[in-house]
């Protein structure tokens, strides 16, 4: 049962009894948690594993570039911020009857309007990234949960973990299309084949072989290559010698224009 009240100015969601959840809260705003790992610590998000004064073994998040993004935030006066979005995810993937780490609790802070500050917490889930000889595993789980109409979002295999024959999703945002249903599930499986080829074995011969799916793993391939040319992009941009090269060449261009300016015949 997911109870909701405010608190501190953050408005929470939770399933646990409301005085365990307000020291939860405190726990994390005032940083009185015990780190147990730093898993990611970065621009885009701040993940740890940790322990707090009421549970022992949690996980906490913290979508830093969501809770910043201008566009993001403005989306946030329409709907529910980063963090409540995941909780209803895990809450909803439970009652759909698949294995996750169990919602424990999501705050968020709003400042004229928009979701300014907010996190996520969840139990700690015991298990092993998923490899190749869990593709079936992987593979039965993703398509029951297409068949349902929804889909996971960001579904390589490494967040599908194993844990005593059991697939749980991990690092998902559920999401279910309005339209072209059919067409979002293929790019999903698309994109979970490009972590775990060993996948392709497990779908249907008629879904492998039609247009439709041969076309969302083109596409998917597509997308793949563009993001890594982004990626060579920036690193190249990081490099020590950019920044001379890019002056270089600035310079060179405004004595071109210079030159047409001062020594070019007027026009008549």
């Amino acid at each position: 049962m997911t109870t909701q009240f405010t608190y501190r100015d953050y408005r929470v969601k939770t399933t646990l009894p409301v005085p365990v959840a307000t020291g939860l809260v405190d726990d994390c705003l005032d940083q009185k948690f015990e780190l147990i790992d730093a898993l990611k610590d970065n621009s885009h998000n701040y993940v740890a594993r940790v322990k707090t004064s009421s549970i022992a073994d949690l996980i906490l998040k913290e979508p830093r570039k969501r809770n910043r993004r201008l566009w993001e935030r403005t989306m946030t006066r329409f709907r529910d911020g980063e963090a409540l979005r995941v909780f209803d995810s895990h809450t909803k993937l439970e009652e759909l009857k698949f294995d996750c780490p169990k919602a424990v609790l999501a705050a968020e802070l709003r400042e004229s309007g928009v979701v300014t500050d907010s996190f996520f917490l969840y139990q700690y889930q015991q298990g092993t990234p998923a490899t190749a000889k869990d593709a079936g595993r992987v593979a039965h789980e993703l398509q029951r949960l297409h068949s349902l109409g929804y889909t996971r979002g960001d579904p390589k295999a490494q967040n599908f973990l194993i844990h005593n024959d059991k697939v749980f999703f991990i690092d998902f945002k559920l999401s279910k299309p309005a339209v072209f249903k059919k067409h979002s599930s293929r790019m999903e499986y698309a994109h979970f084949l490009h972590t775990m080829p060993e996948g392709i074995h497990y779908l249907p011969e008629s879904e492998r072989n039609s247009t439709g799916f041969r076309f969302a793993v083109w596409l998917r391939r597509s997308v793949s290559d563009l993001k890594q040319k982004k990626r060579e992009w920036r690193a190249y941009r990081q490099q020590p010698d950019y920044a001379r090269k890019k002056r270089t060449v600035l310079i060179v261009l405004g004595a071109v224009v210079v030159y047409q300016m001062i020594f070019s015949p007027s026009s008549a």
